[in-house]
């Protein structure tokens, strides 16, 4: 399952890089790079997490693991890049750059706590999946990772949200767009409540089914992905849409 739906977001990735990239160069502002970085480590972060592809990063490297880790570093600072693309979206220009700040200083003090924990924890025969939450410092990892995924998507959810908000029946490309963006995050809250709240009942001896948690887990994440590619993009796609009704009226005029 985790081929396909990695495998899927990957290919979507790529893409949707690349469009935005192109869109970001000779363009200063902030949210339009920051949205750009996001997709570009957003795509590196599910490839790792295609399995054949973690596979050989570890039989290339050796280090046991990687494309776990990779995988979970990409995770924090994809979604750091979106908090920082919708702050500079959502918020007066007098906030933005304490808030930027912000953001970026819980980014890095996530990965100050959780990388050192990882390189403690692993060694061959653990996974960080909840299948091995048995171990203690797997469970603690994994809830520490998935507990700053829960508070950036919540916030995500709301910012998003209010923007879609600000945007309908005036930009009706950019509200659909922040809408779709809106659901992303919920459904990557939803991603961080199914797995965290595994870990927790298995951890009071009270698990439910693992093969559901492993099918659910992973179709939640990759239809975030998803979604959000898609809800990022609208809004582009709104602007290119009125150039060329703009440059269109000029050439018949």
């Amino acid at each position: 399952m985790d081929g396909i739906v990695f495998g899927t977001c990957t290919v979507a990735g790529l893409l949707v890089t690349v469009l935005c990239t192109r869109r970001a160069l000779g363009n200063p502002r902030v949210a339009t790079w920051a949205i750009a970085i996001a997709f570009g480590v957003c795509t590196l972060g599910v490839l790792f997490a295609v399995p054949v592809v973690a596979r050989a990063a570890q039989d290339a490297t050796d280090f046991t693991n990687i494309g776990k880790l990779v995988a979970h570093v990409c995770a924090i600072l994809w979604c750091a890049a979106l908090q920082i693309t919708m702050v500079d979206l959502a918020y007066r220009p007098e906030y933005v750059k304490s808030a930027m700040f912000q953001r970026a200083f819980a980014a890095v003090v996530e990965l100050a706590i959780m990388v050192p924990l990882f390189l403690a924890t692993n060694g061959p025969g653990v996974e960080f999946t909840t299948a091995y939450v048995d171990d203690p410092k797997v469970a603690a990892y994994l809830l520490l990772y998935l507990s700053y995924v829960m508070v950036t998507c919540g916030e995500l959810a709301f910012m998003c949200g209010r923007t879609a908000r600000r945007n309908w029946g005036i930009r009706p490309w950019s509200g659909a767009g922040f809408s779709l963006s809106a659901l992303a995050a919920v459904l990557g809250l939803a991603y961080a409540l199914t797995k965290g709240s595994y870990i927790i009942f298995h951890t009071l001896d009270s698990p439910w089914s693992l093969e559901i948690e492993e099918l659910i887990s992973p179709t939640l994440s990759g239809l975030a992905v998803i979604f959000l590619f898609a809800g990022l993009t609208l809004p582009m796609v709104g602007a290119l849409r009125e150039r060329l009704r703009r440059k269109k009226a000029l050439v018949e005029g």
